[in-house]
Formats: structure tokens, C-alpha cells, sequence
């Protein structure tokens, strides 16, 4: 049986698709014009029923409109009869049949595994590191290389980009891949086990980032000692046209905060009947959006940090200076009055070579006055080599305040919560009168979980003897 639109001989008009029922599979017949003469013959996936006939034809009368526009290659990706748009004119098999599907492009099985992971990952993290800084990666490769040849990839990946990044973009390649063969669209995973060779190290030659992480937030090349952040914050303050950025950065080096945090910290969020401040969001530049705070790498559930801001201590002092704002408003902001771009920030801190424009840390190097270059993310480790080492606070201490979590256990964590009460992050820990008094009051609440449980378990131990009289009882009767 063949169905299409007909001469009056009969037969199939000439550049018409035709359909027909081979094997009770409907199937069409494509033009000799358009494919050098030679007749391809795909089948439509469908059964050979009334219904299914008369969609096939409508399917035909399309595919033969497309035909005649030229763009008929995406017709065959639209209705499914291949995956690819690698069909060529004349390319068919010894049996007039199209060609099997090509398997995916590596940027196709990124972005299958990207669409695969959107709804699990925060909006942030998929816009900014799937979709940006990992497809750039991919894409810069590709480009290099002229080839998507794994071994070249990862190759060039490691030898041109932070290895970190890498890491993580070679361990997702693997999952996509994985994912890919699950779905029976590929046959093997090139990437499997390419993520474990690599090390931790930085790519050679790079020069540093702001990249979030908090390894190593104790090595002190990381950190400025605070005598020169105090020329940072002189230098700040006395050169008028960055002067606006003086309540901004020194928050960071009080603090260790990250950019994000700053950015997204909210009047409502200082409490002054506490002395503290809370630090609940991150505000992400490319979204435009805040973000609740994570507790882990996974994204399971928000964290809320509520860091000791000492009554007239130099932090509280800061904010006050502040004119305050509405509470939902952000505390610092531009010259403006906009939510900060932490592009303007990173560009004031390390300057820009095409605008001439020095920067903070590079003039203060120039006159002598710096030694080193660290990026704006280093005020974190500076905050955090400051309270252990100059002024003495204990370093899980100091990484709670941080919210950075080495690897220890959250209970212990929630231990050392009980030590947040009235400590003062900017005067020596030694000097500091609350600690004696809070161990006595852990000890304290041990001490009384330790006699409630001695009694949970005297009555457990009276309840099996009832039962054990009740057990011979009833064997008695």
C-alpha cells in the first residue's frame, strides 16, 4: 500500500515524499532528486493503522515542504528519524536505507546532562559553572584541540585551566556520559576514571583567582598580617576617588566573609540587641539573585551564621557609621546606591591594564608598601590567620564563626557553638573572661544529660523486671 499525492498516471509526483507499509511499519520514500539519485527509504517509527496513516501523510506533505525550502535536515531531527543533522545528499546504505545515528557530540551530551541536572542543582551554580565556566572550558578545548578526542580534552584542560575545575569537570563528563549509555544514546564513556588522576594542584603558569573554596585558610602566604591591612584600609580611606570602597572591604577583613555575603547582607541582619550579625544570603552578579547560605557542597538545606559583633568594637562601630537604610535594603553599596558588582570591586582591588587603572593592592605594591599580590578572596584567610595566630582564638573557633567546616563532624560543630556566647573576634582570646564560665556551663548541661540518662535507664531496667513477673505469671496460670 503507498499513499501520497498522485498524478493522474498513478504515480508519485515528482520531489513528493511517499509513504508506504512495509512489514506493518509505516515508512516514506524520499525524492531521488535530493539525494543523487539514489531513494532513501526511513522508516516513521509508527505502526500501519488508519490513524497512524493519515498522520504519516500529513508528516509526508511537510517533509516534502521542507524539502523544497532546503531545510529538510531538521525535519528528520524533528520527527525523530535520526538524532543528528549529519545527513548528506546521496548518503545512504547498500540497502537504500539512511545512515545509523551518530552518536552525540560532546557538547550534546553536556547539555543532555546539564537539562538532566537543572532541576537539582541551585539556579546559581547551573547558570555560572554548568552552563559558564564548564561549557566554556569544553568549547575553549574543542577549539585548541580541532578535535573531541577525550585523551586531547583532558590534556589540554589540565595544561590550561585550574585543576580543580578540571577535577569537577571531568567527574561530571564521566556522569554524563554514564548517563548517556544508560539511555542507550553511547556506547562507552571515554571520560571514566580521568577525574581521579588528577591532583589538587593549580594549572601551571595561571595567575590566581577568586575562586570559592577554603582550602588551606590557615597557610599564611595566603594572608596579608593585619599591620598591612591596616595600610590597606589607610590607603583606602585617604584616596578620595576609591574612598567608597573603604566600609566594603574592611567588613571582609573583619569578618572573613565572602564577596557574596557582603553583598547580600541586609540591614535586617544586624542585630544590634545581640551583637551579632547574621549572615543568611549570597547575592550571585550573573542572576541577579539571593541565595540562601548551604550548609554542604550538596545543597541540603540553609544555613544561617550569626557572627559576634561586640558592642563599640571596631565592627559595630562600621556598621554604625553606615547611614542605615530599610531594613529589607542591602547594608553596603555602590557610589550609586546600586547592590554592588563584584566585577567593579575586583577591578578596584587588582586593577585593569586596558583602562589604565591601577588598583589598590598593585599601587600599594608600587610604592613599596605590599610585598605581594592576593586576591579579594583572600580576606578571608587573612581574617582567619589573624584570629588564630595574633590574637589566639582556637581554630574550630574560628572556622565556625567562618562558617568554613574542615573535616570535622557537625556534631562537633554544634559543640562549639556553645563558645560563640560573648566572644569577642578582635581582642586576644586570653584577654577574653566568658571561657572558663561557658566550660563550667557545658560541663554543667553534661553533667545533668549525664543523671537524666542514669535515670531513663533505671526505669528501663525496672520495666524488664515487671515484664519478666508478668512472662512467669501467666506461665503459672
Amino acid at each position: 500500500m503507498t499513499s501520497s499525492a498522485k498524478t493522474p498516471t498513478g504515480k508519485t509526483s515528482k520531489g513528493k515524499v511517499a509513504i508506504y507499509i512495509e512489514k506493518g511499519r509505516i515508512k516514506a520514500r524520499l525524492p531521488r532528486q535530493y539525494f543523487g539519485g539514489k531513494q532513501p527509504r526511513p522508516a516513521l517509527g509508527m505502526e500501519a493503522n488508519e490513524a497512524n496513516m493519515a498522520k504519516a501523510q500529513r508528516i509526508a506533505e511537510r517533509m516534502t515542504m521542507d524539502l523544497e525550502d532546503g531545510c529538510f535536515d531538521e525535519t528528520l531531527v524533528k520527527y525523530g528519524i535520526v538524532s543528528e543533522l549529519e545527513i548528506k545528499k546521496g548518503a545512504t546504505t547498500a540497502n537504500d536505507q539512511l545512515p545509523p545515528k551518530p552518536e552525540l557530540s560532546l557538547l550534546e551530551v553536556w547539555d543532555m546532562f546539564c537539562e538532566y541536572k537543572k532541576k537539582k542543582l541551585r539556579e546559581s551554580v547551573y547558570n555560572n559553572f554548568f552552563q559558564g565556566q564548564y561549557k566554556s572550558f569544553l568549547k575553549s578545548a574543542i577549539e585548541a584541540t580541532k578535535s573531541e578526542d577525550a585523551l586531547k580534552i583532558r590534556n589540554w584542560l589540565v595544561e590550561n585551566r585550574n585543576q580543580k575545575t578540571v577535577k569537577d569537570l571531568l567527574s561530571n563528563l564521566s556522569k554524563a556520559y554514564q548517563l548517556g549509555m544508560k539511555s542507550k544514546l553511547l556506547s562507552h564513556n571515554p571520560y571514566d576514571g580521568m577525574a581521579e588522576e588528577i591532583g589538587r594542584v593549580g594549572a601551571r603558569g595561571k595567575a590566581q583567582n577568586e575562586i570559592e573554596t577554603d582550602n588551606d585558610t590557615t597557610d599564611k602566604s595566603k594572608a596579608y598580617t593585619w599591620d598591612e591591612v591596616q595600610i590597606i584600609f589607610e590607603y583606602i580611606q585617604s584616596t578620595q576617588n576609591i574612598a567608597h570602597w573603604y566600609n566594603f572591604i574592611k567588613f571582609k577583613f573583619l569578618t572573613g566573609c565572602r564577596t557574596g555575603e557582603v553583598v547580600g547582607l541586609r540591614w535586617n541582619d544586624v542585630k544590634w540587641d545581640e551583637e551579632k550579625v547574621y549572615i543568611r544570603f549570597t547575592y550571585d552578579r550573573r542572576t541577579k539573585k539571593f541565595y540562601p547560605l548551604k550548609n554542604d557542597r550538596t545543597y541540603k538545606g540553609d544555613e544561617v551564621r550569626k557572627f559576634p559583633m561586640p558592642k563599640d568594637g571596631e565592627l559595630w562601630n562600621l556598621l554604625k557609621s553606615i547611614p542605615q537604610g530599610e531594613p529589607s535594603d542591602v547594608v553596603f553599596k555602590s557610589k550609586r546606591g546600586t547592590i554592588i558588582d563584584d566585577t567593579a570591586f575586583r577591578r578596584a582591588w587588582m586593577g585593569n591594564k586596558k583602562q589604565k587603572y591601577k588598583g589598590i593592592i598593585p599601587e600599594l605594591i608600587s610604592q613599596g608598601k605590599l610585598t605581594k599580590y592576593l586576591s579579594p578572596y583572600n580576606t578571608r584567610h587573612t581574617f582567619i590567620n589573624h584570629a588564630i595566630h595574633d590574637l589566639g582564638i582556637p581554630e574550630k573557633i574560628v572556622c565556625y564563626m567562618c562558617g568554613h567546616k574542615p573535616d570535622v563532624s557537625n556534631k562537633h560543630y554544634q559543640d562549639e557553638a556553645i563558645f560563640m556566647k560573648g566572644i569577642n573576634p578582635e581582642i586576644p582570646f586570653s584577654q577574653q573572661q566568658f571561657s572558663e564560665v561557658q566550660i563550667d556551663n557545658q560541663q554543667s548541661r553534661i553533667e545533668a544529660l549525664e543523671a537524666q540518662n542514669r535515670e531513663l535507664m533505671e526505669m528501663v531496667r525496672k520495666l524488664q523486671e515487671q515484664l519478666e513477673q508478668m512472662k512467669y505469671c501467666l506461665q503459672c496460670v
